[in-house]
């Protein structure tokens, strides 16, 4: 058997899955109630070993929010938990006697999504995760792309204009400083999810925010087509919710470029799987490496 693992700030989830992938059971608890990494791994191990009955599990993927070592399998300093530098691979490994790996949370969730959500079908896809954070996973002819260290697909620290705001991961003008759910409720003095309520409701100042950042986002994707060619975007995250507020800003930017001609241009698609993506992209991690 395997397993998939998706660690949030907020919520763990662990599933089960046959060793084609195919899952068969799924559990999950509040992360804060796990308090220390060694409380993750203990409660982790507990659960595979409750819900796998008298079959043996061989690989185990763990999705994380980054900075990660994924060579070393070393949880280095996520922003939203206050474990550093916890060897989470070993750890579980030694808990469960099975092969674990750890990754990065919008990898597996973009590794969902091309495998059995929005992406079905294409080889080249790119997934970005549109919330507190903007995060992405790369799908290059039909595998996942993680880069020469491991780090491809930090969407959200392209520099989209030099002369923007400061980032928290140091240069100025990031994406994710003019479109990452904590900027915005920082410069509009309300949580993100009550600035796009306002602008559903016709606010005027809302909606110019909430343009402005899908027109960011759309410029970000322009970027994007221009030096990895997909065939199609898939958005997930939170912000998505407010899909019918945001994709048309997008789109109408995509479309704006002349040198991407619609023979080329990629699809943008909502993602379908929702809190669901993290859990079925490490349980896919885990098959493509048994």
């Amino acid at each position: 058997m395997l397993a998939g693992i998706d660690l949030g700030g907020t919520q763990v989830r662990v599933a089960l899955a046959r060793s084609d992938g195919k899952l068969v059971a799924s559990v999950r608890t509040k992360t804060p109630l796990l308090k220390t990494p060694q409380g993750l791994v203990d409660w982790a191990a507990a659960e595979i070993g409750r819900l796998r009955g008298n079959q043996k599990v061989t690989c185990i993927a763990i999705g994380a929010p980054g900075p990660i070592d994924v060579k070393r399998g070393v949880l280095v300093n996520p922003p939203n938990l206050p474990w550093k530098n916890a060897p989470l691979a070993a750890m579980l490994s030694r808990a469960t006697h099975a092969k674990v790996l750890l990754a990065n949370d919008a990898d597996m969730a973009g590794l969902g999504e091309f495998h059995h959500g929005a992406g079905r079908g294409t080889r080249h896809m790119i997934y970005i995760t549109w919330s507190t954070g903007v995060g992405g996973g790369l799908i290059i002819d039909g595998h996942l792309h993680r880069g020469a260290h491991g780090t491809a697909g930090e969407i959200g620290h392209m520099i989209i204009d030099p002369n923007g705001p400061l980032d928290t991961c140091g240069p100025f003008g990031c994406l994710e400083v003019f479109c990452g759910g904590a900027n915005l409720a920082k410069e509009t003095g309300r949580p993100a999810s009550e600035l796009f309520a306002a602008a559903a409701r016709g606010d005027k100042h809302a909606r110019m925010v909430v343009e402005r950042s899908a027109r960011y986002m759309g410029l970000a994707l322009i970027s994007l087509t221009n030096a990895i060619d997909p065939e199609m975007f898939v958005m997930g995250g939170g912000i998505t919710r407010s899909w019918r507020l945001v994709a048309p800003t997008m789109l109408e930017t995509l479309r704006s470029s002349p040198f991407i001609k619609p023979a080329r241009r990629p699809r943008l698609r909502r993602a379908r799987l929702g809190d669901r993506a993290g859990q079925v992209g490490a349980v896919e991690w885990a098959r493509i490496n048994q």
